[in-house]
């Protein structure tokens, strides 16, 4: 099922350059608006699969999506995502990048997604196949066969991050990435050298999905403790929590109560992870920073909202985006140029979260 833009905004009782607003990530709507929008893409989608579950297996997916408009005349291209409720505010801002230099370049973008059914059966959108579609930008789609079946359509292929054993697809797609190691190495020797010694990490490393770079954030963590002959509270670790997990605030108070341990620091996978467990900690009683630190990466637009300010990792979602766009347009152009392999910087966040570490970075 494709929707476009116009068709939402007339669902919505919106106008098309609000719902517009909320695709791309610009500011000037409100989060009750926001939340309309991506809810009802949401629905949308689960609608999509009910009515997929009453036909055979073999029929072919209709995943939602949602076009940018007008259409241009030299094509679409595919901003292939998953469904990402949780971490809407990271590819909403990546896609604001990517859409402007699409825009640019008389091309539209098409945004199709998937849940865990479709991950798990390799269900795509439909608009894959289209003849306007001329290449797919994937965003945290980091699962080894998704990747696999997205080259089977032999279109143009850049992604945003890359899955954990990612060397068998270097020279079949191009890589956009953020550098994910240094801060988070810097940032655990400056909590050792103000006498913490009790780490744990935060994150789902278990799942099909996990992607390189979740994992060099967890490496940076392990290798820079060793470096002073430490390591992770293991037992305190949450490492095979899903999202779904993370939401459960049942959940999370229950398995803290049982730790025999409560760590000083937490390092977490990503912003949303370390909100929600930051959550369940204040629930139990716990200070932050006083009784824990906790440290998040990619700087979402509620890391700094929230009680306290979450100490992070910025990513430039925005250039990651724009960095994507114009690798794909680079391949439409010039099939035959070598791949590329593209990592950004990031910068240091430091907020109330942690303790006061500006003496020691």
């Amino acid at each position: 099922m494709k929707y476009t833009i116009k068709q939402l905004a007339a669902e919505l009782n919106l106008s098309r350059n609000t719902v517009a607003k909320v695709l791309n990530g610009k500011s000037g709507v409100s989060p009750k608006t926001e939340k309309l929008v991506m809810d009802r893409i949401r629905a949308l989608n689960n609608e999509e699969e009910a009515a997929q579950s009453s036909e055979t297996e073999t029929a072919p997916a209709q995943n939602m999506t949602v076009s940018s408009e007008p259409a241009q005349n030299r094509g679409n291209i595919l901003f292939l995502t998953r469904t990402s409720f949780n971490h809407s505010d990271f590819w909403i801002v990546v896609m604001k990048g990517i859409e402007k230099v699409l825009k640019a370049n008389h091309y539209g973008m098409v945004i199709g997604i998937m849940d865990n059914q479709d991950i798990e059966k390799l269900r795509f959108p439909s608009i894959i196949t289209h003849p306007d579609t001329c290449g797919i930008i994937l965003v945290e789609l980091c699962d080894i066969r998704v990747c696999e079946a997205v080259l089977s359509y032999q279109l143009p292929t850049v992604t945003l991050d890359m899955p954990r054993e990612y060397e068998s697809f270097l020279g079949k797609m191009d890589i956009v990435t953020m550098e994910n190691k240094k801060h988070i190495c810097e940032i655990v020797s400056a909590l050792v050298h103000k006498g913490f010694t009790r780490f744990a990490f935060a994150g789902d490393l278990s799942s099909g999905n996990v992607s390189h770079g979740f994992q060099e954030r967890y490496d940076a963590v392990c290798e820079t403790l060793g470096q002073y002959n430490l390591s992770l509270l293991s037992d305190s670790c949450f490492l095979r929590e899903t999202d779904q997990l993370f939401l459960n605030s049942v959940y999370l108070t229950e398995k803290l109560k049982k730790l025999r341990e409560i760590p000083e620091v937490y390092i977490c996978g990503n912003d949303w992870t370390a909100l929600q467990l930051a959550s369940a900690l204040q629930l139990l009683g716990y200070r932050i920073p006083e009784d824990i630190s906790i440290v998040g990466f990619d700087d979402i637009n509620e890391a700094a909202r929230a009680v306290p300010p979450l100490t992070t990792i910025h990513t430039n979602k925005e250039y990651l985006g724009i960095a994507a766009a114009n690798c794909i347009l680079n391949r439409i152009t010039n099939p035959d140029i070598p791949y590329q392999y593209c990592q950004y910087m990031t910068e240091l966040m430091l907020r109330k979260s942690t303790v006061d570490l500006s003496d020691c970075l």
